[in-house]
Order: C-alpha cells, then structure tokens, then sequence
C-alpha cells in the first residue's frame, strides 16, 4: 500500500506503519490502476488506422451518394426538362458534374479536330494544347456565366443565392449536352451539317438559353428582365469570342511554326 503522506510503502491497515498517517481508502490499488490503464490504452497507431478505415468508409459512402444523386438528378431531367426550375443548392454537386462533363466533351471534340487538322499540316500538337487547355477553359466559361447569371438576378432583385443559380443552370445544361453528344455521333458517321448545327444550338445553350431560363422563373422586382439579358448576351459573346480567339492564334500559330520549322 502507497502512503500518500510519507510516500513510503505500508503494510495493509488503516494507519502507515513508517510515518502513522491515515491511509485513504483507494490507493492501494493506484499503482496497480495507473498501470492498467496505460497498459489499456489504445496505441496511437492504432486509433489512427482506425479513424483511417472510419474516413476511408465516409467517403466510400459519400461517393456513392454522389453518384446516386446524379443519375436520379440526369434521368429526371432527361425525362422533364422543364423540371430543372426546381434545382436548388442541394443539387450543386450534380450540376458541378455536368458541368465538367460538358467541357469534357467540348474538349474531346475540340482534341479531335486538332489532330485532324494537325496531320495534313504534319505538325504536332500537345495533348495539353489539345484536350487540357480547351477543358479547363470551357469549365472556366461555363462557371463564368453561371457568375454572370447570378449577378443578372440580383439586378433583377430575385431571391436566389448563387448556389442556386449553379444548380440551376447545370440542370438546365443537362439537354443541351445530350445534344452535344448526339453531334459527336453524328460526326463520326459523316452527318457533319446536322452535328454542325446541334453544336451551335448547344453551345447557345450555354450562353443564352441557360441564363435566360434562370432570369424568367421568377417575376423581377428589380431592372427589367429584357435590359439584363440583352447585357447578358453582349457579355456572354465576348467571353466566347475572347475563348475562340485564343484558341484560333493558338492553332494558327502551331500550324506557322510547322510550316517554318526547316527554315
């Protein structure tokens, strides 16, 4: 038994048999209590493999969600385009990832196309100038009138935030890219004027058809509707005119330097 006064070890009993303090009842046994615990508790690394394995199932399951959400998101939409109006912040991930497929798409088109080109000119192209580029821009335009959306509703003074806005204009992009997609098939099996045209009408989506959408749900209480839009247009144009030059110099300037590489 530990005294706790002397500090001294005592025999059993109610007084220490060194100094003659009173024992407290219990601490006898703290030694022995103190290394059991330490003997119990749960290594470092052990707690942290733990909580390894708990972030590993959370996001296991949060993924799956995810991925739930959005095909119950595209098949609703792809049914009832009309439904997308209902969209809100819940809904922000799914439209996040059309948004990313969409410009994956553009991206591969636009990859393909290059290469085409590319070869009857016997040049080389990087996959980044190609694919990589053209897809992070094209999220970068389709976030930017997004943006540009927003800031046409608060002008309208309609009650949204902007992740309802984001929501909302990648559901109403959902048709839009099934469009686009169909284009592509029909550019590989030679229907180059009718891929050609739902490309034009896809990427008016984007630009025009999404946006207007969005302002028209509600009614404004702010600057006039047909005034935002007509800003919203003239804005959107020069963003994808500003988009196509960059990439136009940068083909031209490939297809330059090919043709005087040997000189």
């Amino acid at each position: 038994m530990h005294c706790p006064s002397c500090g001294q070890e005592s025999a059993e009993g109610k007084f220490c048999t060194n100094c003659g303090s009173q024992l407290i009842p219990g601490t006898a046994h703290k030694s022995e209590t103190d290394s059991e615990s330490s003997e119990t508790a749960e290594p470092a690394d052990g707690s942290l493999v733990s909580h390894d394995k708990e972030t590993d199932s959370d996001t296991a399951e949060k993924l799956k969600t995810i991925g739930a959400n959005f095909s119950h998101f595209c098949s609703t939409l792809f049914k009832n385009p009309s439904i997308a109006k209902k969209a809100n912040h819940t809904d922000v991930s799914s439209s996040i990832i059309v948004i990313i497929l969409f410009a994956l798409l553009v991206a591969l088109s636009y990859h393909f196309v290059i290469q085409s080109i590319s070869a009857g000119f016997f040049m080389n192209v990087s996959l980044i100038d190609s694919l990589l580029l053209p897809f992070i821009v094209f999220i970068l335009l389709q976030i930017l009138m997004a943006g540009l959306t927003f800031a046409g509703t608060k002008l309208a003074a309609q009650a949204v935030t902007f992740p309802d806005v984001l929501a909302k204009y990648g559901a109403y992009l959902v048709p839009f890219a099934l469009l686009y997609a169909i284009a592509i098939v029909f550019s590989l099996i030679g229907l180059s004027v009718l891929a050609g045209l739902l490309i034009f009408i896809s990427i008016l989506g984007i630009l025009m058809n999404a946006p207007t959408f969005i302002l028209m749900e509600q009614s404004p209480e702010g600057l006039d509707r047909i005034y935002i839009l007509l800003g919203l247009y003239m804005l959107a144009i020069l963003a994808f005119g500003v988009f196509a030059q960059a990439f136009a110099e940068s083909l031209i300037g490939n297809i330059m330097g090919s043709m005087f590489q040997g000189y």
